[in-house]
């Protein structure tokens, strides 16, 4: 899928070859990734603009430091949409800023489509790392749940250090949620909310919640994925986006 790059006040952007539509699709990523882990999932998609970019802090976009507060992240992704109309797709803590954006009633946002988004101002959600806990570690231990111990040790010392570094920025960004940012309750377009059904009872929990607060929600559950399907089942998470996108094409 050919693509450029281009450079939104210090936010590294990507976009696939235009094509004859309107609708733009915004792909968000989650903690300690980037937008080329979104890669799979765009070249499953060919009948809309496909939209990718890095979060401040992360990939390209990490000259602009770490965020501060969530809602740097909810201006970030909507400087991104721009004036297009947009369907979102967010992956875990990018599934929580594409909701927020949903939520507040940006008039280019048409739908949005999450993945495992989580519920971390709950008192049954697993809370952040602790202080006694080294957010390296804490990483480390993030990314060998969704790809496995065999895998980590597969990967390069200098990718496994790069992603250790990212454990503080990951902490932070799970703080940012322990107080609830958004409400679903308040978006006026179309969710869907997706979750792999070999993920855990959290992430389940955490799913059928918003499908139940959620005005025009509904609940998918992806067949054989955990919380890395991004990479794992692109093809599931493309047609949750493509779903969204029939959905609300007919009204543009």
């Amino acid at each position: 899928m050919a693509a450029f790059q281009e450079n939104t006040q210090g936010l590294a952007v990507y976009r696939s070859a235009s094509v004859n539509s309107p609708l733009q699709v915004v792909l968000v990523h989650g903690a300690v990734d980037r937008a080329a882990g979104m890669i799979r999932v765009a070249r499953k998609i060919d009948n809309c603009e496909v939209v990718r970019y890095d979060r401040r802090g992360y990939g390209r976009s990490a000259s602009l430091g770490a965020p501060f507060t969530f809602e740097e992240h909810i201006e970030d992704l909507e400087l991104v949409i721009g004036d297009r109309p947009s369907v979102l797709f967010g992956h875990s803590y990018g599934g929580s800023i594409a909701l927020a954006v949903a939520s507040r009633g940006n008039s280019f946002v048409h739908a949005a489509v999450s993945y495992e988004a989580p519920r971390t101002w709950e008192t049954w959600w697993p809370p952040p790392p602790g202080t006694d806990i080294d957010p390296a570690d804490a990483a480390e231990h993030f990314v060998k749940r969704m790809i496995g111990q065999e895998r980590w040790q597969t990967l390069p010392a200098s990718s496994r250090l790069n992603l250790r570094r990212q454990g503080v920025l990951m902490v932070h960004e799970l703080n940012t949620q322990t107080t609830q940012r958004y409400r679903v309750e308040e978006a006026e377009v179309p969710l869907i909310l997706g979750v792999g059904d070999f993920s855990g009872e959290h992430a389940q929990r955490a799913a059928t919640m918003f499908g139940e607060e959620a005005k025009m929600g509904r609940v998918v559950r992806l067949l054989g994925a955990k919380h890395d399907a991004p990479m794992s089942h692109p093809e599931q998470i493309a047609d949750l986006i493509g779903a969204a996108v029939r959905q609300i094409s007919k009204l543009l």
